[in-house]
């Protein structure tokens, strides 16, 4: 496996079109997606975008559970933005607000399964050419981005163990127990991955 695959991830297995298809039109698809679900505003365009990524996922032979797997690490999460969306607008607006989140966040996550990290830093490095005017170099920033969309995964696990954690100790209100192992775990990963990159000169791009 490349090192960009041990470091940034891997993509689900399978061979399907998804696969196949070129990483700039998935980009370009999933931008488009996502402005259609923030733009209808409608909570049947919503959960109907829900539907179309559960059944392209599986038209696309990835699997159900590798998809899923973000919703499951950020339930909680999940959960408070819907008690919120309940307290502070009616229902219907609440589950539209819900399903426009659960849309956006599965057809990226769907696009980090189908893709190749090396590719969709390439995409990435392209649509950022522009920053070079400002001293940027694009492929760092892509870089970074790419680090940044795989770590929601792990920060996520960070965030339920250390609820966890402080519920044992019957320190479940408190917030300094629940933020400062979350802040120390974000830290020692983002450590812990510069080192693996530098490694294996993943960080010059």
């Amino acid at each position: 496996m490349p090192a960009r695959e041990q470091v940034l991830g891997r993509r689900a297995p399978g061979n399907g079109f998804l696969h196949r298809s070129p990483a700039g039109l998935k980009v370009a698809m999933l931008a488009l997606f996502t402005a259609l679900v923030l733009v209808a505003r409608e909570p049947v365009v919503s959960a109907g975008g829900v539907v179309l990524v559960l059944l392209t996922a599986l038209a696309a032979q990835v699997p159900l559970r590798m998809l899923l797997a973000l919703l499951r690490r950020l339930w909680l999460l999940l959960v408070v933005l819907a008690a919120l969306q309940l307290l502070l607008n009616d229902p219907l607006t609440g589950a539209e607000v819900l399903s426009r989140i659960l849309a956006t966040l599965l057809a990226a996550q769907l696009l980090i399964l189908t893709t190749a990290p090396a590719e969709l830093v390439a995409v990435l490095r392209v649509l950022l050419a522009p920053l070079r005017v400002l001293g940027l170099e694009p492929g760092r920033v892509a870089l970074a981005a790419l680090v940044m969309l795989r770590s929601i995964p792990f920060l996520a696990d960070q965030f339920r163990m250390a609820g966890r954690q402080a519920a044992a100790r019957g320190l479940e209100r408190n917030l300094k127990a629940r933020t400062l192992p979350l802040l120390l775990g974000a830290v020692e990963h983002a450590r812990d991955t510069g080192r693996a990159l530098s490694a294996r000169g993943i960080d010059q791009v």
